[in-house]
């Protein structure tokens, strides 16, 4: 017989476990309700995915029509509406092909190196495309147009990060001389394709028509909708009648930018590049040499010039009316605030006079009789133009020159010939007065306390020659200058 206690005890683990029993029933049951929900969300996902694949292996662009829908497929349109926002990232047979090159082993080396430059360019066309009102997926149409290589010059003379041609440069007020490219200075020109970007969406609300339109031009993209007799047409829509090319670049947009966002899945790292990560900007109003600033901040040359490659001659020739934005590297040491304050405010040096003697009589009419061995290279070098210049102004698009071959050498003022003459001239003059009068050059640096008076008597010369001699406006001077001083 059961005792009272032990009845107790028995009915209250009955009412103990009835209630867990029944709140494991409701957990199962949800559990179930929540899997079929689930399952019918995949379901319906995939049925969609595979309508849409369906409607694009069954459009005239589509040369796969009888290819079947494979799981590889569904997961890449998933993977892809993801990524998505402003832009389409629409799928295709020739977009998968891409995925599939830029995600390969072969290519790891050459995205590695999209990856380390892109921190350094990415975070700064993010900030101009937000100021503009462009998507900043766009950012990466930069990759597929010049490798982020801002010197990249097409054979059509497109130029720089985006490719830009000289009209787009000068229609969005962009420098190009013979010292300045700013189609190669990266935040000129993504203002510019920002701009060319969104006045093209503005015209077609869309954004792949914008970038079809960039790359084939407006005319092109206007003619194939016509063509193709709707009124609201895709880029799907237009695509066959446009050309290889053009069809071919919003696939490797497209593409790219799935590289790129699923990059760490896909052994993508950012590669160390010669771009510094931390740097800072100056507003210079002068002509200043690049090199002497490297050497007053004790980096390479290479490393201040690749921060700064619109200067094409490694010279910045700013002025009051337009001043040029230097770009400079923050070091860790401690910047020497004298030697850069010098840097900034010596003037370059002038041409070599022998140099300029030689070079008054290579240019008859303005033209030069290529030497044997000489290379546009060499050439551009010599008159302290560019590649790209020699090619324009001859209207050549090969990399070959030959012996005997006449080229046209033109400065954007015409002033070759007479810089030349004058400089020869000048230099003819100093190096006469100084045989007759048996003085050599030396040269004296400044020190703390020096006067520009002080520095003349000391080499027994008048502050006007003194000032003359190295080409001073004014008397101000700072310690650590180097000037030039005539003795006897």
């Amino acid at each position: 017989m059961i005792g009272k206690q032990t009845l107790i005890s028995l009915l209250g683990g009955v009412c103990y476990v009835l209630p867990l029993m029944a709140q494991e029933s409701a957990v199962e049951g949800m559990k179930e309700a929540a899997q079929m929900f689930f399952h019918k969300s995949v379901e319906r996902e995939k049925k969609e995915v595979y309508e849409y694949l369906d409607s694009i292996r069954s459009t005239n662009n589509s040369k796969q029509a009888d290819l079947d829908i494979t799981d590889d497929d569904i997961q890449l349109v998933r993977k892809l509406k993801v990524i998505e926002r402003e832009v389409p990232l629409d799928y295709s047979p020739r977009v998968k092909d891409l995925i599939g090159k830029y995600t390969s082993q072969n290519y790891n080396p050459y995205m590695c190196r999209m990856m380390g430059l892109g921190q350094y360019y990415f975070p700064l066309f993010d900030k101009i495309m937000d100021e503009v009102g462009v998507p900043r997926e766009l950012k990466y149409l930069s990759v597929v147009e010049s490798s982020l290589n801002p010197r990249d010059i097409s054979s059509a003379g497109a130029t720089g990060l985006w490719q830009l041609m000289y009209y787009e440069a000068k229609t969005y007020n962009l420098t190009v001389d013979s010292y300045t490219d700013q189609r190669m200075d990266p935040l000129a020109s993504s203002y510019a394709i920002a701009k060319i970007l969104k006045e093209a969406y503005d015209e077609y609300g869309d954004w792949l028509l914008a970038i079809a339109s960039y790359n084939g031009g407006k005319g092109a993209v206007s003619r194939a909708i016509k063509r193709s007799g709707k009124d609201k047409a895709t880029f799907w829509d237009i695509a066959p009648y446009l050309t290889q090319q053009t069809q071919n670049y919003i696939p490797k947009f497209i593409a790219m930018t799935y590289a790129m966002k699923y990059a760490e899945e896909n052994d993508i790292h950012a590669a160390d590049t010669e771009l510094s990560l931390r740097t800072q900007a100056l507003d210079i109003n002068k002509r200043i040499s690049l090199n002497q600033i490297a050497d007053a901040l004790h980096v390479s040359k290479e490393t201040l010039s690749a921060l700064n490659p619109s200067f094409k001659k490694n010279i910045l020739n700013g002025s009051e009316e337009s001043p040029l934005r230097l770009v400079l590297p923050v070091v860790d040491k401690k910047i020497a605030t004298e030697e850069l304050y010098t840097a900034l405010n010596t003037p370059v040096s002038s041409t070599n006079a022998s140099q300029a003697e030689n070079s008054v009589e290579f240019l008859q009419n303005g033209k030069y009789k290529v030497k044997v061995g000489e290379t546009f290279a060499s050439v551009a070098e010599k008159f302290e133009v560019t590649v790209q210049d020699l090619k324009s102004w001859n209207n050549l698009r090969g990399n070959q020159i030959v012996p005997g071959q006449s080229l046209l050498i033109k400065r954007e003022d015409d002033f070759v010939n007479a810089k030349l003459a004058r400089n020869a001239e000048k230099s003819s003059k100093k190096n006469h007065q100084g045989a007759s009068s048996g003085q050599r050059t030396a040269y004296y640096i400044v020190k703390k306390g020096d006067t520009l008076s002080e520095i003349a008597d000391k080499n027994g010369m008048s502050v006007s020659r003194l000032k003359s001699e190295n080409d001073l406006s004014s008397s101000r001077i700072k310690p650590g200058m180097k000037l030039r001083v005539s003795k006897k």
